[in-house]
């Protein structure tokens, strides 16, 4: 295994020589650059040693709090493949934040041990043995769930997608709530987050799949990134920022479920959707949701996506007055698949803070399975086919 090419800035000779004996004690590093007096620019003498040493983890020892955090920036900005790692007796929420925003990777408290200083190394060698594989690898698919009509049960879709994604062994799954202007997929699994997709886009800038798990909760086998806990103040979510987190994400995880909102700027949307393999579009059967759903649909074929659209009936029961024929008729493409109309089961399952999959093996749970597998199969895609009934208006005119 190769070693870690380690880089040291300390305040002294003395502190230098304690954080060297652990870094030698580890048996993981190598120590390339050891300075002990702080950056203050990206041309001083000590930058320009670790510039020419490039090493893969900087350790920075906080001593004096204000001159690390230059230092930090500096190398920040110069390195930014480097792992920072900060040494600090510290423990104030806004000095820790501002650690962080300088660039710092993560901090190590201070008295410093040997077995602190080894799992952080070990944590940037799993990372790095990650992005090895990622690297040899495909990148990961993300379906989008969304529908043209809100209450159609988009959110318990996605919830259970991605639990049915997940039952598969060799599978990786994560699910994103972008929903706007808040996240309900927390709620639903009674997940109480520390962090949400606004902490994870605020860090895009030097996102890895490490900081990216960081910022999710894991619930059973899937990786939750939470959405938004409090109505957001701004226009809406960042697109360059949301996809730069994308690409992150689909190289972390073998499949990517989204929860989509429609109410997002048509860039943002059209990022989202452009970037899936599949577009699973929920429908119920009621009027308001084929006509919108039929200008949704009337959407996706502007921007060349209908061959990859799924229209999936929520709420299926022989007792529906509108059949399987009048909406294939309405919207000119068949329905690929249905989930069967069980809203005691859908109730107990939030209240339980599970998917339905997880406390229920009736009919609800084998049409998410088979949704599941469908898509993680070579299935025939939907028909391009489209739509004249209903009256063609832009959902973003």
């Amino acid at each position: 295994m190769r070693s870690v090419i380690v880089g040291t800035l300390t305040p002294s000779t003395e502190r230098s020589a304690v954080l060297r004996a652990h870094l030698r004690e580890t048996g993981l590093a190598t120590i390339a650059v050891d300075m002990t007096e702080y950056c203050r620019t990206r041309t001083d003498w000590q930058t320009r040693r670790f510039l020419e040493a490039r090493p893969d983890v900087i350790l920075v020892d906080a001593e004096d709090v204000e001159a690390a955090l230059v230092s930090i920036q500096v190398l920040h900005t110069a390195l930014p493949s480097s792992w920072i790692l900060v040494c600090t007796m510290v423990r104030d929420a806004d000095t820790i934040l501002k650690i962080v925003r300088a660039g710092a990777r993560e901090l190590i408290p201070m008295p410093l041990t040997t077995e602190s200083v080894s799992e952080a190394l070990q944590r940037h060698i799993e990372e790095r043995n990650r992005q090895q594989k990622h690297d040899a690898h495909a990148n990961g698919k993300i379906f989008t769930v969304c529908s043209a009509k809100q209450g159609s049960g988009a959110t318990t879709m996605a919830i259970n997608l991605a639990a049915a994604l997940a039952e598969n062994d060799s599978a990786r799954v994560a699910l994103v709530d972008l929903d706007w202007p808040v996240g309900d997929v927390a709620a639903c699994l009674n997940i109480k987050p520390a962090f949400t997709v606004a902490d994870a886009l605020a860090s895009v800038a030097r996102l890895d799949s490490v900081l990216l798990e960081s910022y999710m909760h894991k619930h059973d086998r899937v990786y939750v990134l939470p959405g938004l806990e409090e109505f957001a103040a701004s226009d809406g979510f960042d697109v360059t920022a949301v996809s730069e987190l994308l690409e992150i994400v689909t190289e972390s995880f073998t499949h990517i479920v989204i929860d989509m909102p429609l109410a997002v700027s048509r860039q943002l949307f059209q990022l989202v959707t452009g970037m899936s393999s599949d577009i699973v579009t929920v429908i119920t059967p009621d009027l308001l949701s084929l006509r919108r759903t039929e200008r949704l649909l009337t959407l996706f074929n502007s921007l060349n996506l209908s061959d990859r659209v799924r229209l999936v009936l929520n709420r299926a029961d022989k007792s529906n007055e509108i059949s399987d024929n009048d909406i294939k008729k309405a919207l000119r493409q068949p329905v690929t698949l249905k989930v069967a109309n069980d809203y005691p089961a859908c109730v107990e399952a939030i209240h339980a803070g599970k998917s339905i999959l997880a406390i229920s093996n009736k009919t609800l749970a084998r049409n998410y399975r088979e949704i599941a597998r469908q898509l993680m199969g070579q299935s025939q895609k939907a028909s391009a086919g489209m739509f004249s009934l209903l009256p063609r208006t832009s959902l973003w005119s």
